[in-house]
């Protein structure tokens, strides 16, 4: 609790990274836009061929390197798709630790574990006795059993 007002302002800072999906926003637009540009060629390529005589060879080729390209960027939008929902749960799981840090204004005197959930991610137990805390915000603790 030494450090609580520090605490808080670097959760802040955090959320405040986390929350600004601006960059991921507009690379998703733009790849949105160039899937429906290759959605375009890809039905030229089809509509010219169904019309006139073309070279199957050459029309499979292009044909496949437009579907590679559009294999490409939805493959890129499932991974932006991805990160922006990464961002946003991290931001939430924030966002809560930040609420029940600011309710809590002295630590409890006893064990409440609904609040050592929320602190604690995972907790690692080694053969020599040690136990490793590792909280939410990255922070470790060794303590010897």
């Amino acid at each position: 609790m030494e450090n609580r007002d520090s605490l808080i302002d670097d959760c802040r800072a955090v959320m405040h990274v986390l929350g600004d999906c601006k960059a991921i926003d507009r690379e998703m637009d733009e790849v949105r836009s160039e899937m429906e540009v290759t959605t375009g060629l890809i039905q030229k390529l089809i509509d010219e061929n169904a019309t006139r005589k073309m070279d199957q060879n050459d029309y499979r080729k292009r044909y496949d390197g437009y579907v590679s390209r559009y294999a490409a960027l939805e493959s890129r939008m499932d991974s932006l798709e991805q990160e922006r929902k990464e961002r946003e749960f991290k931001y939430d799981i924030f966002s809560g630790f930040l609420f029940e840090l600011g309710e809590i204004h002295e630590l409890p005197l006893a064990f409440d574990d609904r609040l050592f959930y929320q602190l604690v991610d995972y907790a690692t137990v080694y053969s020599d006795g040690r136990v490793v805390f590792t909280f939410r915000n990255g922070t470790e603790i060794t303590t010897e059993m």
